[in-house]
């Protein structure tokens, strides 16, 4: 259960209760509720959905590259297009970076008709287009593994991992990091990447949280890389991970209960103006 705060009739915060961790917690029981209003919506579904990242660990440095694959995968309209990438293993080696390179010796154009030419898919694959969703895939999937192939072990990833956990500005500087070594993994994308393999620091600027955060003035910026800094000060200030809180104004944007099969109709704005008359005032 979420801790509760006192409340004025009005909904707006009582006298005393006027700094900053108080209306930042208040924020969060607001969109808490909020997906509580909604038929069929109870306490448990909300909690699996935050703490879901414990069962999404890799175990493995091929479970890395899987994930890492997805993400790049996961820009608008392109999941449709390269379909499950699990599926696509047996041209990806099992996901072993090193087998990835030497088969196609390190040349995406090599992969890209491997898979042109033995995979069926309805999408286009059009390889001198750069924008086409295979060439990117391909492109990424090619230094995703020259990537990766510099790490001994899942361990080793981790430790590599270790020093960029200590503020919001060093967490910020991985993802930038990732987005100029990987091709096809934007900032907000390797955001995605970190937080899905269970780094519970790295929550991802998507539209539903940068519309929510900016919207409600907790953010004073639109860029992907401001809103993720807010994110990660909005959740040392309330006692939650970046991922919880990621992922409860995520529900409360796409209404996405997808570990339960259950999409409600949320509506953003109006969450957004509902926290505007309450606690504008004071952001």
């Amino acid at each position: 259960m979420i801790p509760h705060i006192e409340f004025s009739e009005k909904g707006k915060l009582m006298t005393g209760d006027k700094d900053k961790s108080a209306v930042y917690q208040a924020i969060y029981e607001e969109a808490y509720n909020y997906l509580l209003s909604f038929k069929g919506i109870d306490e448990s579904m909300i909690e699996r959905h935050l703490s879901r990242c414990e069962e999404n660990k890799p175990r493995t440095l091929e479970d890395v590259l899987l994930r890492m694959l997805k993400s790049i995968s996961n820009k608008r309209g392109m999941p449709k297009s390269i379909g499950k990438v699990e599926d696509l293993k047996i041209y990806l080696e099992d996901f072993s970076s090193n087998r990835i390179l030497k088969r196609y010796d390190g040349d995406w154009k090599k992969l890209f008709m491997t898979i042109k030419d033995n995979h069926g898919t309805n999408s286009r694959m059009t390889i001198n287009k750069p924008n086409n969703y295979w060439v990117i895939f391909c492109k990424g999937t090619i230094s995703a593994s020259s990537f990766l192939s510099k790490f001994k072990s899942l361990e080793d990833f981790n430790e590599f991992v270790k020093p960029f956990l200590v503020n919001e500005y060093t967490k910020a500087s991985f993802p930038l990091l990732l987005s100029k070594e990987i091709f096809g993994l934007g900032f907000a994308l390797a955001c995605d990447f970190l937080k899905e393999i269970g780094y519970l620091d790295f929550p991802k600027p998507d539209v539903h949280i940068i519309t929510i955060f900016y919207g409600t003035g907790i953010s004073k910026s639109k860029e992907d890389y401001a809103v993720f800094k807010d994110v990660i000060k909005f959740s040392n200030v309330i006692n939650k991970t970046p991922y919880q809180v990621d992922k409860l104004f995520w529900l409360v944007g796409s209404g996405n209960f997808y570990l339960n099969n259950i999409k409600i109709k949320t509506n953003r704005d109006q969450f957004i103006e509902m926290i505007e008359q309450k606690y504008g005032d004071r952001l």
